[in-house]
């Protein structure tokens, strides 16, 4: 391993600042205990009950995501069963650690106090953040992986601890395995040393065994994409043109000021306009920001959640200009702080699941709070929180269904879900009964799961039909309707 290349230092690290632990883990605290608050609140989410059917099928690889946070779910339910609490703690866990991860990277690039308790606000307050941390899915652990990558990086700068590239390989890989836009962090570093003051890094082999670490973590998945002709690329496609809204670039950032908190949005904001024109040292360190940012302007399809792993490169520099503007205007932290919390408290109580649902509904209502849709379809007053109800009354109802057929005919016929919620709610709740129905579905992986042993003969149909699958049998029978007020639209009735 080569050790005499010359040292060079990322934007601000001579100037680095100690973490200041109190109040990182003052912060991460909160962040955790309000989780805790709703960690059982209204209930299981569709997505969560779709993780758990792949959970019970394990394998390197599904139709829409990679396998890491699968594997991680399936950990935690094998100590902790499948209570919702112990579904949604890695998630709450992983949120928890990305505040920790914001501050070490804030006072790595030189931040005071200030400004490292404004990132770990950030990491912990932001809507997106808390919804994809407190709701189990793979993008909870994103944001984590992210910020790991971000401090290894930052810290692997040093001669004396080049091998920490080594590490940073492992959280690339293991990122890429989570999810696909992994790809945009590895990018994102690699733009970052070809064209910033570590370059020279390049001359040395750490870098390289980086890849190398990466690529090996992430070749079980890509073995299974090739044995599935890569079946992920038609789910982005399909993605793409049935079910994402096209947006203009300047909605998908008015999007990001609303989901980010329109006080902590700031950050953001003024890191990238100081990257860009005040502080051109900044600018190697947020390449990964503006890459990520920049491919979802240019698609015009965005989540409200993508852009969120990529804040750690642009959000601590943010923090660190407000700091220094607070301590210019000899202002007190708490003094911000007074501004930012009835933000932060109006915007929890629409991101978390904390309050009951008519009051969500009528501070939506009376806020006139109307964030354009990134997905095609009716969408609930209750906003995201809508796909935690109406899934146990919908599996109740099928079941019922079902069991009363006759035991010949029952035993034939499955239960087949329009979308993965369906299917997915139609397994879980009703798989440990006996008898158990069978359950298949078209949708994401239970495409690919494909219909078992079904003879074709009849079926139970939880959702609309399309025309195509009513003129597939002689004839169709409406046995049930289903009337859940909170449920989304799609599945209320």
């Amino acid at each position: 391993m080569e050790s005499d290349v010359p040292a060079t230092k990322p934007p601000n690290e001579l100037n680095q600042s100690q973490p200041f632990w109190p109040a990182i883990l003052i912060v991460a605290a909160i962040t955790f205990l309000v989780h805790l608050l709703c960690i059982r609140g209204y209930g299981y989410f569709r997505d969560e009950l779709y993780y758990l059917a792949c959970a019970a099928r394990f394998d390197w690889g599904y139709v829409d995501h990679p396998p890491l946070s699968v594997a991680v779910l399936k950990l935690f339910t094998s100590i902790f069963g499948t209570d919702i609490w112990a579904v949604r703690l890695p998630g709450i866990l992983a949120g928890t650690a990305s505040v920790i991860l914001y501050g070490l990277v804030a006072a790595k690039l030189g931040a005071n106090r200030n400004a490292q308790i404004l990132a770990c606000l950030f990491a912990g307050f932001s809507p997106a953040n808390q919804v994809v941390s407190h709701l189990y899915s793979m993008n909870g652990i994103d944001i984590t992986l992210w910020a790991g990558a971000a401090l290894l990086y930052l810290h692997s700068a040093d001669p004396e601890k080049r091998k920490l590239w080594l590490w940073l390989g492992l959280v690339c890989g293991l990122a890429m395995l989570n999810k696909l836009s992994g790809f945009w962090l590895v990018a994102g570093i690699g733009l970052t040393t070809l064209f910033g003051p570590r370059r020279t890094e390049l001359k040395t082999t750490y870098p390289w065994l980086a890849a190398a670490i990466a690529v090996v973590v992430f070749a079980p998945h890509f073995v299974w994409q090739h044995e599935r002709n890569w079946i992920t690329q038609e789910f982005v496609r399909n993605a793409a043109e049935f079910k994402m809204e096209v947006l203009p670039p300047w909605i998908i950032l008015g999007v990001q000021v609303v989901v980010t908190n329109p006080v902590l949005a700031l950050m953001w904001i003024i890191g990238a306009y100081y990257a860009i024109v005040k502080k051109p040292e900044w600018r190697p360190y947020s390449i990964t920001y503006f890459l990520v940012i920049l491919m979802l302007l240019i698609s015009m399809r965005s989540r409200e959640n993508y852009p969120a792993p990529s804040y750690v490169f642009i959000v601590p520099l943010g923090a660190m200009v407000i700091a220094d503007w607070i301590s210019q205007a000899k202002i007190r932290l708490y003094a911000f702080v007074g501004v930012l919390l009835p933000v932060t408290i109006f915007c929890t109580s629409l991101a978390l699941p904390l309050l009951p649902p008519p009051q969500v509904e009528l501070i939506a209502e009376e806020s006139n709070v109307d964030v354009p849709a990134t997905e095609k379809g009716p969408k609930s007053p209750l906003q995201g929180h809508a796909d935690m109800f109406g899934w146990p009354e919908m599996a109740s109802t099928v079941y019922k269904i079902w069991f009363a057929l006759p035991e010949e005919e029952r035993s034939r016929t499955p239960v087949f879900g329009m979308n993965y919620g369906e299917s997915a709610a139609c397994w879980f709740f009703n798989k440990e009964r006996d008898p158990a129905p069978s359950v298949i579905g078209r949708h994401n992986e239970y495409w690919l799961w494909g219909p078992g042993d079904w003879d074709g003969q009849s079926l139970l149909v939880v959702g609309e039909l399309t025309p195509e699958i009513r003129n597939s049998f002689e004839s169709c029978i409406e046995v049930a309707n289903l009337n859940s007020p909170y449920a989304t639209p799609e599945e209320a009735h």
